[in-house]
């Protein structure tokens, strides 16, 4: 059973006429005579009689007709959507933390336009789940990656978990915190703490572990730009807790030295890819979840 035979099936289905079949899908009559009769065959049943000069469904042709339109129209569907993907007319915006943005997505990007050459993206920054949820709900972005502690799958949304992570507290070599032995909190308080954008998850957990030992710094700096902010560390303006893939290179060229703090040592962070759970995943948009899988 082939799709041509189906197509023919369906067209003779609804002219009841061999001749005029064979005139509408351009084949000669024999054609659809040979591709009625194959499918007949495979089926083991007569789908058309002749009841004297009319052609009429059989009762197994009107119920194959039912599966036969059904077939064709899933085939047309899919046929559309791997099109549509691969001439690139669509648009795919995501959502992503700066650090995702700069140490992640460029290599995600990398594979996909090698299989989509003309694949438009969209990279919006995002920190705040609130957002995030809002943004899929309403179909503003198609995908947010989130960086965290366990996300569940709330309010719509699917979530992939893609990778664990861990966080690190940073200074410049140069900064009195990184000669003290089994530092804690309370002994950094007079160092100047560099925070990134409220809402950010990995300020959110400092904030959490500030107010769980009732400890505040006399003295903090707000950036929104990673670089920025890793700049100012290496200036040993202040400190900062990073995600270590963020400061690795940095740390293995000696500009940061992570100081080891108790409260964050063994906290896991993973890298979440979420979307809505109602999203009519096409060809495309299945192969950005399989890359962002594979490198993250």
């Amino acid at each position: 059973m082939d799709m041509k035979q189906l197509s023919t099936f369906q067209v003779a289905s609804e002219t009841l006429n061999f001749t005029k079949s064979a005139e509408i899908l351009n084949y000669a009559q024999s054609s659809v005579t040979s591709h009625i009769k194959s499918l007949e065959t495979e089926l083991g049943v007569n789908l058309f009689e002749r009841l004297g000069n009319k052609l009429v469904l059989t009762p197994f042709g009107e119920r194959f007709r039912v599966y036969s339109d059904a077939i064709i129209t899933q085939y047309q569907s899919a046929m559309e959507e791997i099109n549509y993907d691969k001439n690139m007319t669509s648009t795919i915006v995501v959502g992503a933390t700066e650090s995702q943005c700069t140490y992640k997505m460029p290599d995600v990007l990398k594979e996909l336009k090698l299989l989509f050459p003309n694949v438009k993206v969209i990279i919006k920054p995002v920190h705040k789940l609130s957002d995030i949820q809002s943004e899929l709900q309403s179909g503003e972005m198609d995908f947010a990656f989130i960086f965290g502690d366990d996300i569940e799958e709330r309010n719509n949304m699917q979530v992939s978990k893609l990778s664990k992570g861990h966080l690190v507290l940073v200074a410049s070599p140069t900064n009195k915190a990184t000669y003290i032995e089994n530092p804690k909190l309370e002994d950094l308080i007079e160092e100047t703490l560099i925070l990134t954008e409220k809402g950010c998850s990995y300020r959110n957990l400092l904030e959490g572990m500030l107010d769980t030992s009732q400890i505040k710094f006399n003295s903090t700096f707000e950036i929104t730009n990673i670089e920025t902010l890793k700049n100012c560390v290496k200036s040993d303006l202040g400190i900062a807790l990073l995600p270590y893939e963020v400061v690795k290179r940095e740390v293995d060229n000696n500009e940061l030295k992570i100081i080891p703090l108790s409260q964050v040592k063994h906290h896991e962070i993973s890298h979440f890819l979420s979307w809505h759970k109602d999203k009519k995943l096409t060809p495309l948009l299945n192969t950005f979840i399989s890359l962002s899988q594979n490198v993250f």
